[in-house]
């Protein structure tokens, strides 16, 4: 562990983590106009399916118009309905749950029943609220604003290795997301800092880098951590496994943050998208996205090894998870109780 005296200080006071002012000007000014990664094409792969997420106090659906992926509103302009409340499935038509109004993937309406009660027709109010939508790799984001930076260009110099990650040579495994009692920066400044690694990650990470082997970017917009895997039986027969898949072994450990709230980790083995999503000042829910790798060779071994890394990858990838998990709520009580302004 080290300390890199250029950077400000600890800025947050205690109380900003459970603030509902300080709740409502983060939604206001760090996440309206920011890009949320929400699911996969594989998650929504057919024509006619639909998922649907309660993000940031609103709900949206995302469905696909014949390979064409939309997002909207999840609200009928008619009767302030949502048009459909399951998490996910697939419909001929997109269609509201209370008085059957159809919609196309403009967000206009099509079909409407009995539509002659509706004379004169009040086309602008009856559309669907459209929101942006683009894809990097498999990996389905959304936006709330109207205008703003392209995914391409918010991701910056990220967006040629997340592209790559989630798709390609490595194939989506999971997704899991859990709610946490606690404000969404403890899980965010957690992920910034390995110092937390010796007592929460005794059995899976074990130790923090030494110095020496730990590279960092600090960019207003992201940071970027790398080092390089221990040279340990383990790490050595993973990086058998990559060459036995056809891919080059670099045995690095990759770490990029995307403010204000994506993560991304990556090893030869895995690629790993987490974001965490505010939903009250003392409560969030956090989300990860685990492709593994397949590789580019295809035969009995490769396909032996490539499924057994899957469930190799995912249960670790849990077992960490869990593990930061279980100190949230603690830090987010101390807070509350907290008289001091923190020690960096």
């Amino acid at each position: 562990m080290f300390i890199n005296q250029t950077q400000l200080r600890h800025l947050l006071r205690p109380d900003q983590y459970m603030s509902e002012r300080q709740y409502r000007t983060e939604l206001r000014h760090l996440f309206d106009s920011t890009w949320h990664p929400l699911a996969t094409t594989r998650d929504i792969a057919k024509p006619g399916d639909i998922l649907t997420f309660d993000l940031l106090e609103t709900p949206i659906l995302i469905r696909n118009f014949d390979g064409e992926l939309r997002a909207f509103l999840n609200v009928c302009p008619h009767r302030h309905s949502r048009l459909i409340d399951k998490p996910k499935a697939n419909s001929e038509r997109l269609k509201c749950q209370y008085h059957g109004w159809e919609f196309d993937q403009e967000g206009r309406t099509g079909k409407i029943p009995d539509a002659r009660a509706f004379r004169p027709w009040d086309r602008e109010n009856a559309c669907l609220r459209r929101f942006r939508l683009e894809t990097c790799g498999e990996l389905v984001f959304v936006n709330f604003s109207d205008n703003g930076m392209s995914l391409r260009e918010w991701l910056g110099p990220l967006w040629e290795t997340w592209s790559a990650g989630f798709g390609g040579d490595y194939r989506y495994a999971t997704t899991w997301e859990q709610d946490f009692p606690c404000n969404w920066k403890v899980v965010l400044e957690n992920s910034l800092e390995s110092y937390h690694i010796p007592q929460v990650h005794p059995k899976t990470f074990k130790e923090y880098p030494e110095e020496s082997n730990s590279w960092h970017v600090l960019d207003p917009q992201y940071s970027t951590f790398r080092t390089m895997a221990p040279d340990d039986w383990l790490n050595r027969r993973l990086s058998w496994a990559v060459r036995q898949l056809g891919v080059p072994v670099t045995n690095e450990y990759w770490h990029h943050v995307r403010h204000p709230h994506v993560t991304f980790a990556s090893l030869d083995i895995h690629r790993m998208m987490m974001c965490v999503f505010p939903i009250s000042p003392t409560a969030c829910r956090y989300r990860s996205i685990v492709y593994t790798l397949r590789g580019r060779r295809r035969n009995p071994l490769a396909w032996a090894l490539a499924h057994c890394l899957r469930p190799a990858v995912v249960a670790v990838g849990k077992k960490v998870f869990a593990e930061d998990g279980a100190i949230y709520e603690g830090v987010q009580r101390g807070l509350a109780a907290s008289p001091n302004t923190g020690v960096w």
